[in-house]
């Protein structure tokens, strides 16, 4: 071998040595940080569902309602954009007052068939309904409840009990129509007291503002909200997110370290805030997920972007966002489910963090390998994966093309139980299924999920690349967690 060749090796071994590095993790050593909730992570449907009728939603589909019901407990947030240009029941022209709308955007009607739908939805499947008010409804420089009051009423008729109200969507966006967020919170004020003035619809809970992003202009929104005293008429403080648009979106995107870390000052900014202005109050990632603009064409609904779904997860409960919905259970190119009612990549992540996560959640220590990423939580033992008390879960990310080894020296001798995803065929990163240990998932039927059966092991993990999961310790007997 030449001497050159020699050296070359001995460079490529040095920049290497990092990639083959075992990675060590204690389980008896993780430090409690946050504590999430049972319904931790929802969905949404977008209301321009509504404008189209439900388009191609079957709510009496029996695969649609196996899909649903799979997901439960869930919140379901139906708002988005076209929330501020629905209008219920009968009331099928523009209201006295209402803003001046651009031609891309029209006012549509909520029929009472549709409402009872959805409500007769939830409540089938053990989903809570969040629902999003128009808050361009508006007179006198003040939001009109007139039509909110007609939705309120009907629904106290028919005995439906949301569980949560928004009102608007993403203000500080639509700046044109000159909603201020020091004009919107004494609307939220006045959204409070007609709620509290109809005892029939308790419990329930108000979430805002729903700013757009978490960029200065929309941190400046939520102050001002805080400010003007919006913060007393909200129980939740909520504010969405999205890595990038999902025109300027790449399958490497998608995986890369620095846009998945682009995430954790952005929670930061907006969790200290709230701090300051409402500590005593939940924060949530009110809508969320990989790019905005309806999910990135043959990107946003293939395995690829389970990285980044499985990621915001995680870093979202070790800050301490409290709950995160996702945008969205149908629609559009990020739909957990496709327009044929089929499961993309994303839900059968998302079934199994609900089935094997719980509160609370660990500070784990991140490797010195930045392309694996690793989170952990006690293990949800109220599922039907039938773990007991004490039980961990850890998850993981392997976003490198090489495998990397994992070791759980405290728990060698013990069983762990791995959930492991990989690509469905062969296209890889950008394949429209997902396999699990091996398996490719799918409907076997339109009643029933498949099994999600676990390999156990003990010993050493290997991670291997482009694969991500869950590692549950049944044995694990950590006192936070009975």
């Amino acid at each position: 071998m030449a001497f050159v060749d020699r050296i070359t090796i001995l460079v490529l071994l040095a920049l290497c040595d990092q990639c083959f590095m075992n990675v060590e993790i204690n389980v008896h050593k993780l430090k409690v940080a946050q504590h999430i909730g049972p319904k931790y992570v929802g969905v949404t449907i977008d209301s321009s569902a509504v404008r189209k009728q439900w388009g191609n939603i079957d709510f009496k589909s029996p695969k649609f309602l196996t899909l649903a019901k799979g997901l439960a407990p869930n919140f379901l947030r139906v708002g988005g954009t076209d929330c501020d240009f629905l209008i219920f029941n009968k009331t099928t022209t523009p209201m006295n007052g209402i803003i001046d709308k651009p031609k891309t955007h029209t006012n549509f009607t909520m029929t009472v068939a549709e409402w009872d739908q959805l409500n007769n939805f939830v409540s089938e499947v053990g989903w809570d309904l969040i629902f999003d008010l128009n808050v361009f409804l508006r007179k006198d420089g003040r939001w009109d409840p007139t039509n909110a009051i007609e939705l309120l009423k009907y629904t106290i008729e028919k005995g439906y009990k949301p569980a949560a109200y928004e009102l608007g969507n993403e203000l500080d966006v639509f700046r044109d129509f000159n909603v201020t967020a020091r004009e919107v919170a004494p609307d939220f004020a006045h959204l409070k007291q007609l709620l509290s003035s109809m005892p029939e619809l308790a419990p329930y809970f108000i979430l805002g503002t729903d700013a757009g992003t978490v960029e200065n202009r929309s941190v400046t929104f939520m102050s001002e909200f805080f400010e003007a005293g919006g913060g007393a008429s909200i129980d939740v403080a909520t504010f969405h997110h999205y890595y990038m648009s999902s025109e300027s979106a790449t399958t490497e995107k998608f995986h890369s370290v620095t846009v998945l870390e682009s995430l954790r000052p952005m929670l930061i900014n907006v969790i200290n805030l709230c701090k300051r202005f409402i500590p005593t109050k939940q924060v949530w990632l009110g809508e969320t997920s990989s790019s905005y603009g309806g999910g990135a064409h043959e990107i946003s609904d293939r395995y690829v972007a389970s990285f980044l779904w499985l990621d915001k997860l995680g870093v979202s409960s070790v800050l301490g966002i409290q709950g995160v919905l996702r945008q969205t259970f149908y629609g559009g190119n990020y739909g957990l489910i496709n327009s044929n009612l089929d499961p993309n990549p994303d839900y059968w992540l998302t079934i199994l963090f609900k089935r094997l996560v719980a509160s609370p959640v660990f500070t784990v220590p991140q490797p010195p390998n930045p392309d694996l990423r690793m989170y952990a939580h006690c293990t949800n033992t109220n599922s039907s994966m039938g773990y007991t008390t004490g039980s961990v879960t850890i998850y993981l990310l392997n976003l490198g093309n090489t495998t990397v080894p994992v070791d759980v020296p405290d728990m060698v001798n013990k069983t762990h139980h791995i959930y492991m995803f990989s690509p469905g065929d062969d296209s890889g990163l950008t394949s429209k299924s997902i396999k699990l240990n091996g398996v490719v998932l799918a409907l076997t039927n339109d009643n029933e999920l498949p099994p999600l059966k676990p390999v156990i092991g003990q010993g050493n993990i290997q991670v291997e690349a482009y694969n991500m999961g869950y590692i549950v310790f049944p044995g694990a007997m950590r006192p936070e967690c009975v």
